[in-house]
């Protein structure tokens, strides 16, 4: 897991520390679909001890398999963010955003997850120019061509297109 042993720099205000983890995270659910990780999640921190507080600040790295938005195709999502959170002790008057722990360990996992979960793009693609899938036949468009025509119209919407065609003549 990504946890840090911050006996010694909690008892010395003004300390810090780097901190390299490297861990295996389970796969999460997110708007319905389980999304796993490639290989283990990367950290790279510095803890430091502010104000009666530890704020923990750096890099975080990996890779997701997600599956794009248009062709539904699975793809290797590769993320690098950075990582900013303030902790202190749970039996401290605590001001602000701060998240709370007991102990010499702090286990970072849930607040990372977090910020890996905001950096994901609000629509998954496998690259800009994915063509996805035919509305009609759902081939997909990045791999053959498909024989459907193009002028096919929703029956629902038959009646427009002739009150078009009236307007044209």
């Amino acid at each position: 897991m990504l946890q840090l042993d911050v006996g010694a720099i909690k008892k010395a205000p003004g300390d810090f520390g780097p901190f390299n983890l490297s861990a295996e995270l389970p796969p999460f659910e997110l708007r319905g679909e389980y999304l796993g990780f490639l290989g283990p999640v990367k950290a790279s921190l510095i803890v430091s001890n502010v104000d009666s507080a530890l704020v923990v600040e750096g890099e975080v790295s990996g890779g997701l398999k997600l599956n794009c938005g248009r062709c539904l195709e699975p793809y290797d999502y590769f993320f690098h963010v950075p990582f900013k959170e303030t902790y202190a002790q749970a039996a401290q008057d605590s001001e602000g955003e701060v998240v709370t722990f007991s102990g010499d360990i702090l286990d970072i996992a849930p607040e990372v997850l977090n910020s890996i979960i905001l950096s994901l793009p609000m629509k998954a693609l496998c690259s800009e120019d994915c063509r996805g899938l035919c509305p009609r036949c759902g081939c997909n468009l990045n791999e053959s061509r498909c024989d459907c025509s193009d002028d096919e119209t929703d029956p629902r919407l038959s009646v427009l297109k002739k009150l078009l065609k009236g307007t044209n003549q």
